[in-house]
């Protein structure tokens, strides 16, 4: 009974450390949707609303996207230069 009981533990010890590192592979994937804005990072941008009280949205491909950055006004131009989980970071260009 006791070599039954190790063994079985080890098993799902085994089956759930396999699991676990199966999902910190997804997380430190480029393609992982946890981390789909930052393939956005260095892109500029045209904002067609503008950014009130330092907060506005845009539309990338099918998505909606939150931005947080300087307030700045419709028509200004800014960089994407980093996120933070589904806001994208933003920095006014200049000119």
């Amino acid at each position: 009974m006791v070599w039954f009981v190790l063994f079985a533990g080890s098993v799902f010890g085994l089956y759930f450390w396999r699991e676990y590192r199966v999902q910190q592979q997804d997380l430190q994937s480029a393609s992982s949707p946890l981390r789909a804005g930052e393939r956005y990072i260095g892109q500029v941008l045209t904002l067609s609303d503008g950014l009130r009280d330092g907060t506005g949205q845009v539309k990338l491909g099918q998505r909606r996207w939150k931005l947080r950055g300087p307030s700045v006004p419709a028509g200004s131009r800014v960089r994407v230069t980093g996120v933070d989980g589904t806001v994208l970071i933003v920095d006014r260009l200049p000119g």
